[in-house]
């Protein structure tokens, strides 16, 4: 069934969203109709949410003087996730836990909501495939029957294969390469963690997934950070192009690219990049992505932060997002005051160890308290202690004297059902 047929359906407006973006297309290339609809979307919410009103306080005249709002702030003001006036017909209620592990309730109108899955089918379409396309899909199972029995039925009328990203074994390898080579996929889709495992055992044992699904067009991760190494190798051994989506489920699409570089979604997305002082920094320079989505009528998420870290370049006359670092919670704190991205800063460490011990099948690191880094980490061999005296050691080169460091080896290292897995997490706030 037609992916957007099935969206219908379900109560979305789908043409309506159809004739909108086609001309939001054009918009979007005019800074003057851009600059109306951010100020749009804030008065609507500042007129028709009491609460938000009084966040706010009195309306600002200069953009930069809107207050810059986060989950914290939300919960804090008790703003609703609806309009107290002026609602729309229908919306879409979800709630997300996010990195903190906080419910975060929001809302989106279903007009809003159709609008974002025709910006993805817009960039979708640049990739070379459909939403109506085969997809391998590399999301993993929520927890609860009730749930599971309706991802799988969304995943049915979407034409969708859904993988088992929990069992990261060779043996459940196997199995994915089998279905490759029995289903015509035209792309994958998912976490990055499990696309690129996969793609590490393909390598291992010299395979090209291309030779064994010819129909194979695309991969598009998403919600994991994917370094450019990880992106390159993924390339090699699939055999075809590799595509980041970036979003955030509350506020919706944010950008689409490859190479570390995403295009922005600026027919529905306001993006700006802020220092510590909410003030914008320059182009090239990594701050906070503060989103303000421009059409939705539910939750007022403007100048809303959502964590994460990058910046915006100019590429080919084009603002492009770049440098993206994932959240904030996830920036490791050294014991000097420095803050780095600790997936990067631990993606160099085992790069470089794995010069010496190349059979670390995956690894977690945790930082517990300002000092204590705890390093998890899974091998196809017993590691010895020589080999693990030298991941101490360039583990500390990194982090600096001061830093201690644990080395556990485990069978297993945890992850969600879901399939999500963080290599780097912060367990403590420098601030309680």
């Amino acid at each position: 069934m037609d992916f957007f047929t099935v969206l219908q359906l379900s109560g979305f407006q789908v043409k309506e969203a159809g004739r909108v973006f086609a001309r939001l297309k054009d918009e979007a290339k005019n800074p003057d109709l851009r600059e109306k609809r951010r100020w749009d979307a804030f008065d609507f919410h500042y007129c028709n949410n009491t609460n938000y009103a009084k966040f706010v306080g009195p309306r600002p005249e200069r953009w930069e003087d809107i207050p810059v709002i986060n989950k914290s702030k939300i919960r804090e003001y008790n703003i609703p996730r609806i309009p107290d006036s002026n609602r729309a017909k229908r919306y879409y209620f979800r709630n997300t836990s996010g990195s903190t592990g906080k419910p975060f309730d929001y809302a989106v109108d279903t007009l809003s909501h159709a609008l974002t899955w025709r910006i993805l089918e817009d960039r979708y379409k640049s990739a070379g495939v459909s939403l109506n396309d085969l997809q391998a899909r590399y999301y993993g199972f929520p927890y609860s029957f009730v749930s599971r029995t309706a991802e799988k039925l969304k995943d049915y009328v979407s034409n969708r294969v859904r993988f088992d990203t929990v069992d990261l074994s060779d043996r459940n390898m196997e199995n994915w390469l089998d279905m490759f080579s029995r289903k015509n996929f035209a792309y994958m889709y998912g976490y990055a963690y499990p696309i690129v495992t996969f793609a590490k055992f393909l390598a291992r044992k010299g395979k090209i997934l291309k030779a064994y699904c010819p129909t194979l067009r695309v991969v598009i991760v998403t919600s994991e950070m994917c370094t450019l190494e990880e992106q390159k190798l993924c390339e090699e051994v699939f055999g075809v192009p590799i595509y980041n989506e970036y979003g955030a489920s509350e506020a919706g699409h944010i950008g689409f690219g490859c190479d570390g570089k995403w295009k922005l979604a600026h027919e529905l997305m306001y993006v700006e990049i802020l220092d510590e002082n909410d003030r914008p920094c320059p182009h090239g320079t990594v701050g906070r992505v503060v989103l303000t989505p421009l059409f939705n009528k539910g939750t007022p998420l403007i100048r809303y932060d959502i964590g994460d870290m990058a910046a915006i370049e100019i590429d080919n006359g084009e603002e492009v997002l770049s440098k993206l670092m994932g959240r904030i919670e996830e920036m490791a704190i050294l014991p000097s005051g420095k803050k780095v991205a600790g997936d990067t800063l631990f993606v160099y460490v085992f790069k470089e160890f794995a010069k010496v011990c190349p059979d670390i099948t995956e690894y977690k690191v945790i930082q517990s308290s300002a000092k204590l880094f705890e390093v998890n980490i899974s091998t196809s061999r017993e590691v010895t202690v020589e080999e693990l005296g030298k991941l101490k050691k360039l583990c500390l080169n990194a982090l600096g004297d001061e830093a201690e460091v644990v080395v556990n080896c485990k069978e297993v290292l945890d992850r969600t059902l879901m399939g999500k897995f963080k290599r780097f997490e912060r367990r403590y706030n420098p601030n309680a």
